[in-house]
């Protein structure tokens, strides 16, 4: 063979073989993709591994409710489908209660709360001021935060002189919250809820517009856990809000302060078996469920239900899921969803 074919066969190989390789590469992505696709659609079954053994029982606060009959109307006159488990995430709580106290001394220090604390409860304190007539609640246990100030009684607030547009307004409570190093991450990427407020006759009730007010009330909510909301007891108001007074001056500004501190180890991986569609449903006819929302009819139409995860009232180091059924003129019920043998 001579230099010249040589070289023709030489170029042959190569131009071919470089098209092999591309072609064998894009096949190789495709199949990839493909097969993550497929991955996403048909994900491969894991049954509940139940991390963290037996758990305690979701704790609802008190209440007396009349039974009520339950006739269920739900989009496409379907019941929902809905996985056989669930996770359940950890939450932490602070090691010692001494130490605790004194991260909360800081952070009172930070809202304006100089003063040495009184420990009205154990685990509980109060921190004053007298000359504002301000009280700052702090539960070390679980770290939550209360501020308090006489404002039905407060005639100076009854005229709103520079009261916050709904941006405004969040800017405010963010910036509150940054001062004691409370913004976490969850607050910051969740959703905001502003809603106006009119002080009168020692009573504060809502109303629709800015115009009528006297006081506005940024609602924070925390970011969704795998597209599953955060509820607390308080179906129509979050576990971190802060109410906002129309004065000018700088002390009479924030005038209510709520805090649940709520520090969620997002990456838990504990799985729990939970109640099908069907046995949640059954338990709400049997009258196995907590109302978060209640109403005087004693026959509801439920519109809606789906899962979510509760804000516990006691401490626990769990945070669990529970099904929520909404209903007409405002009903809204809570079920634990785990499996009943899974609790304490």
């Amino acid at each position: 063979m001579s230099l010249t074919q040589t070289a023709y066969t030489s170029r042959k190989i190569i131009k071919f073989g470089g098209v092999g390789l591309i072609a064998i590469s894009l096949l190789w992505s495709l199949t990839k993709i493909i097969y993550r696709a497929y991955l996403v659609a048909h994900p491969p079954y894991y049954p509940p591994n139940i991390e963290y053994g037996i758990l305690p029982k979701i704790t609802f606060l008190e209440q007396k409710t009349e039974p009520k009959i339950f006739t269920l109307e739900l989009p496409n006159d379907e019941i929902p489908t809905f996985s056989d488990q669930a996770r359940v995430y950890i939450i932490y709580r602070p090691n010692t209660t001494f130490l605790a106290l004194e991260e909360d001394k800081k952070t009172a220090a930070s809202f304006g709360f100089e003063g040495k604390p009184v420990e009205i409860k154990p685990g509980i304190y109060e921190f004053r001021d007298d000359v504002l007539n301000k009280i700052l609640t702090v539960n070390v246990l679980d770290g939550d935060f209360k501020m308090r100030y006489p404002y039905l009684s407060d005639q100076l607030l009854l005229v709103s002189e520079d009261l916050p547009a709904k941006d405004k307004a969040i800017e405010i409570a963010s910036g509150f919250l940054s001062k004691g190093n409370k913004l976490t991450n969850d607050l910051k990427s969740g959703g905001k809820r502003v809603t106006y407020w009119k002080i009168q006759d020692g009573a504060i009730k809502a109303t629709e517009s800015q115009s009528q007010a006297n006081a506005v009330r940024v609602d924070l909510f925390r970011e969704d856990l795998n597209n599953f909301r955060l509820l607390s007891s308080n179906y129509d108001k979050t576990s971190v809000s802060i109410l906002i007074s129309g004065s000018r001056t700088e002390a009479r500004k924030i005038i209510e302060f709520n805090f649940k501190d709520l520090n969620i180890e997002r990456e838990s991986r504990g799985t729990y078996p939970i109640k099908t569609a069907q046995e949640a449903i059954n338990s709400l006819n049997s009258g196995n469920y907590w109302t978060a929302v209640d109403v005087e009819n004693k026959a509801v139409i439920i519109r809606r239900m789906y899962l979510a995860y509760y804000e516990p009232n006691a401490l626990t180091n769990y945070l669990q899921p529970i099904y929520v059924f909404e209903g007409d003129n405002g009903f809204v019920a809570y079920i634990p969803a785990i499996k009943s043998e899974y609790f304490k």
